[in-house]
């Protein structure tokens, strides 16, 4: 018995009908849930705060390329401190930021300014720049060595909200830091260290600074003389410090004890130290 050939064409890609499976109606699409912008800030600025100076830079400028939103944040602790050590790290600000509006200078809270010593800023060459600084909290001046002004700090253009001001060099006179404290009226923490450059000191040198006066007052060594000290007397506004430290070599304690006078019952804290002989000899107060 002859066996049969089936003479049925095979089924071709053409001719064949692909099967569809039907889409569920109700089928979501799963939706990603996006952190509260508050937490983000939450956990950059524990990044920012809770690691060595300096050392969270690198992380910050990485996390700045993660996400548009996390830019202004990440600027705000970038920022937060900007130092110029030399005239090139001031050209470098200039170059990268020619526009002021456009700047990141509006987030900077923190200026410090090498202003003493080889290579370091000339005057002129930044304080062009510091209105830029819209928001500035603090100036810290810095540096040692021989160096002479070409600029008075009276025809310096300072931000009259500093509230902080350092200064640690002995490029300055007892006139060159009343020309400098005078452009700050709301001055509240001042720190004085170094050794003041000799000049004659007029009387009356202190009467023309206004200021608030009212936080913690450092005078380290030069600046601890009673020179200085008399001019911080002669405010005709007052002294309201709540903290005074003190050190000098020589014995300044009647002085310390009238700056503590000055500042009346505002005065919660004195520290003071004094070298005679190479032997240091300490004082502490706690609240009066």
């Amino acid at each position: 018995m002859g066996s049969k050939v089936s003479t049925a064409r095979r089924p071709t890609l053409a001719n064949t009908v692909t099967a569809r499976h039907p889409t569920p109606a109700n089928t979501v699409t799963p939706v990603i849930p996006e952190l509260p912008q508050e937490i983000i800030d939450e956990i950059l600025g524990h990044l920012a705060t809770n690691n060595p100076p300096y050392s969270a830079i690198p992380s910050l400028r990485s996390c700045s390329l993660v996400c548009k939103s996390w830019v202004s944040t990440c600027q705000r602790h970038l920022f937060y401190t900007v130092i110029f050590f030399t005239s090139r790290s001031i050209d470098g600000w200039v170059k990268a930021f020619p526009v002021p509006e456009e700047s990141p200078a509006h987030r900077v809270r923190d200026l410090c300014v090498w202003i003493g010593g080889r290579d370091c800023v000339r005057e002129e060459e930044i304080f062009g720049y510091t209105l830029w600084f819209k928001n500035l909290e603090k100036i810290s001046l810095f540096g040692y060595g021989s160096f002479s002004l070409s600029r008075a700090p009276s025809s310096w253009r300072l931000p009259q909200f500093v509230t902080s001001l350092i200064i640690k060099t002995n490029v300055f006179t007892l006139v060159d830091i009343r020309d400098i404290l005078a452009q700050l009226p709301n001055l509240n923490n001042l720190s004085l260290s170094g050794y003041v450059a000799g000049s004659r000191v007029p009387r009356g040198i202190g009467t023309a600074l206004r200021g608030r006066f009212g936080g913690q007052l450092e005078l380290v060594d030069g600046p601890a003389h009673e020179d200085v000290m008399n001019m911080l007397l002669e405010i005709p506004t007052g002294l309201h410090f709540t903290e005074l430290q003190i050190f000098w070599a020589r014995k300044s304690l009647l002085s310390t004890i009238r700056l503590a006078e000055a500042c009346g019952e505002t005065l919660v804290k004195l520290s003071y130290s004094t070298s005679v002989n190479g032997t240091s000899n300490f004082f502490r107060s706690g609240r009066f």
